[in-house]
């Protein structure tokens, strides 16, 4: 199989004909439960409507193509907010669960070509558009399973305002969807590039610390993998602060994996 770095879900084939197309890209030969089209650089995935089918396919697109060192993972679709103007795109700063009250908050150590917004996801549509949130069905099921892949400041969802106050759902086509779409094709291309320049500056794991850490608390073989995801976000946000791990009051490796997430939660990002 290729050697990807770029995995791009997105819920709807209307939102991923556009960067088949920008890409060049080909359907892969062998029949699988979700659409996925690449070349040699980049898949985009189509997963289906809901939480349920983006969770599934991030999970079996990554365990299809294993062996992957940082890849970027990207969720892009469609979402609706009160007021904001139909076909703006916006990154996301912070993602709910509104069914599980679940928050996440993508890193953000880079300048982007487009605003950000809080994203809420929800298990159905709705017309209602409560708060400054952007409305959509996937991007919560899509970073809680992504983040067990890839270094956090990799994974990110990308919304392009589809319905509001003034516009309604029914009003939504596929045709005016690919055409937002194709508006911005070159700040997406940017917004990769970006992704592409912070994973090469991924520090190697700070394998003395982490050591240090194996022998002080147990792990399990999933935590294992978290920490040194953590360990590599912490020295590529903080590159000239020593981790004060000694300092933190838990009991066990569990406890210092939580410690370590609110610590990096803590950090100051600026665009």
């Amino acid at each position: 199989m290729p050697s990807l770095f770029v995995f791009v879900f997105v819920a709807l084939p209307c939102e991923a004909k556009p960067l088949i197309q920008r890409w060049r890209l080909k359907k892969h030969p062998h029949k699988h439960p979700f659409a996925i089209y690449t070349d040699n650089e980049r898949a985009v995935v189509v997963t289906g409507i809901g939480k349920v089918a983006m969770a599934g396919a991030v999970g079996y697109t990554l365990s299809l193509f294993q062996g992957l060192q940082h890849p970027l993972l990207v969720n892009f679709g469609i979402a609706g907010h009160c007021q904001h103007k139909l076909g703006s795109l916006y990154l996301a700063d912070k993602i709910v669960d509104n069914d599980t009250g679940k928050k996440f908050y993508p890193q953000l150590p880079f300048g982007t070509a487009c605003e950000t917004a809080s994203v809420a996801t929800l298990a159905k549509p709705q017309e209602g558009y409560a708060g400054d949130y952007l409305y959509d069905m996937e991007a919560a099921a899509f970073y809680e399973i992504a983040c067990k892949f890839s270094s956090s400041e990799l994974i990110h969802s990308l919304k392009i305002v589809s319905d509001n106050t003034q516009s309604p759902l029914a009003n939504i086509s596929e045709d005016s969807v690919e055409c937002w779409i194709a508006q911005h094709l070159d700040t997406i291309d940017n917004l990769l590039v970006k992704l592409d320049n912070c994973r090469c500056a991924l520090p190697s794991i700070a394998s003395e610390v982490y050591e240090q850490l194996a022998t002080q608390f147990h792990f399990t073989a999933s935590n294992a993998v978290r920490l040194k995801t953590l360990l590599q976000s912490w020295k590529l946000l903080n590159p000239n602060q020593e981790l004060d791990w000694r300092n933190a009051d838990v009991a066990n490796g569990k406890g210092l994996i939580a410690w370590l997430e609110q610590r990096l939660e803590k950090n100051d990002f600026f665009l």
